[in-house]
């Protein structure tokens, strides 16, 4: 059966002669219908920052844009095919139109590409840290993560034997740093916020392990919290037992003054790269998974309790009933914290900057 491959925003997306190979829902049909060849244009690139297509020149012969909603893919004679499986005409004057659906639920096909924005240039920037800025040797130990959004909030440990490591080429030929899991942290000093937005790349490495069971076990990636009541924030990845199996995921827990604790999170596989987004902006916890809002949480108004803690990174501090204070395994490329909720554009300038940085996948077009 031949199979072609549309990339959009380097998502493959496949499809065949008779209907949809994978990502149900997102391909509306394919049509094979013939014409003449002259009549159309060669083009090998549709609106770059929106669509990409992906095939053997040597089985191209063109790709025309219909409309906002059509591609239209002339491909060459059907004995280029063989190599591809069975080709049902022989007359090489086919053409394939995919119709287009829309791409993520928060935007169309027809949304104008997002230019990409730097975490300084977005307002309330408390920290940022990013591998990258170090410059060290493979495999130092790092006592120091300096803050690079100006404000002084430098992450430190003094204890050599519980420093994360720095480790080159790791994601897009980029550092990040490698934390063990067992006792690498890095610290830094109390931030004053109400509302927040935590920004993170990161992939979790540890293995779920049967016997934590359905209870699970935390692993933080950035945390402000200690023992009640200094209790106000974190994102931790998570592995607990459901169904008889480890299930991973990762969450946005949220202290809001005269609630419990409310939570936005997602399912997540272990071993896999994530641009981790969660906010609260006074009414609502919300956790974006790659550019995708994965969870929103109930209307829970008010302001986040107030720490005077600070943040760690790899780690919480709390040690009732926990002496071990969950620890992540895993890298951490680059990591902010905002004392705000990002507006929309802010969130998706913000996602381009890492996507590109790093090449993960978000919906919106970047540049």
């Amino acid at each position: 059966m031949l199979q072609l491959f549309i990339w959009m925003q380097n998502k493959c997306i496949g499809f065949n002669k008779i209907g949809l190979a994978c990502k149900p829902g997102r391909l509306a049909s394919i049509f094979l219908i013939k014409c003449n060849v002259s009549s159309f244009t060669k083009m090998y690139t549709i609106d770059r920052n929106t669509y990409r297509v992906s095939f053997p020149n040597a089985f191209l012969q063109g790709i025309i844009q219909v409309s906002m909603r059509t591609l239209v893919i002339l491909l060459a004679s059907a004995s280029a095919f063989a190599c591809a499986g069975s080709f049902p005409e022989t007359n090489w004057e086919q053409i394939y139109i995919a119709n287009l659906v829309t791409l993520e639920p928060t935007r169309s096909d027809t949304a104008p590409p997002v230019s990409q924005q730097t975490p300084d240039s977005v307002s309330s920037l408390a920290f940022w840290y990013k591998a990258d800025a170090l410059g060290l040797a493979n495999n130092s130990a790092v006592g120091s993560w300096t803050d690079a959004s100006g404000n002084g909030r430098h992450a430190v440990n003094a204890t050599g034997a519980e420093q994360p490591v720095y480790q080159t080429g790791i994601l897009n030929a980029k550092p990040a740093l490698y934390f063990d899991g067992t006792d690498d942290y890095l610290q830094n000093n109390d931030v004053a916020y109400t509302q927040m937005t935590y920004v993170a790349v990161a992939k979790m490495t540890t293995s779920w392990n049967p016997a934590w069971g359905t209870f699970g076990y935390r692993m933080n990636v950035l945390a402000q919290y200690g023992d009640n009541p200094q209790n106000a924030s974190q994102v931790y990845f998570n592995w607990a037992e459901v169904s008889g199996a480890g299930k991973s995921t990762v969450t946005l827990r949220t202290t809001v003054e005269g609630y419990s604790a409310i939570y936005a999170g997602s399912e997540i596989n272990q071993n896999q790269w994530y641009l981790l987004i969660g906010t609260y902006d006074g009414q609502y916890s919300r956790f974006f998974l790659d550019g995708t809002l994965t969870k929103e949480s109930d209307l829970t108004p008010g302001s986040v309790r107030n720490a005077s803690i600070g943040f760690s990174i790899g780690r919480h501090t709390a040690t009732s009933g926990n002496t071990h204070q969950h620890r992540f395994q895993g890298y951490i490329p680059e990591i902010l914290f905002y004392t705000k909720a990002l507006s929309t554009a802010e969130r998706q300038g913000l996602e381009c900057y890492l996507s590109l940085k790093y090449n993960l996948t978000v919906p919106q077009g970047c540049y």
